[in-house]
């Protein structure tokens, strides 16, 4: 899966993860790679492509909650 993440200084870095990898585990690594982040893109593949019928992808923009 393709995420973008986009951190609060302003850089921006595209990260190929596997499916499987924990959310948690992600957001780590993202964090010692670029700092804080400020949201996470990501496409998901419609329901089309899983089928095989297009290449149309879904995007998603979700901000993670700080650990507090």
């Amino acid at each position: 899966m393709k995420i973008l993440v986009n951190f609060k200084s302003g850089y921006k870095q595209t990260f190929i993860v596997p499916k499987n990898m924990l959310a948690v585990e992600f957001r780590n690594m993202a964090r010692a790679i670029g700092g804080q982040i400020e949201s996470i893109e990501f496409s998901l593949p419609s329901r089309r492509v899983s089928s095989g019928m297009g290449t149309e992808l879904r995007e998603g923009v979700f901000q993670l909650p700080e650990k507090g």
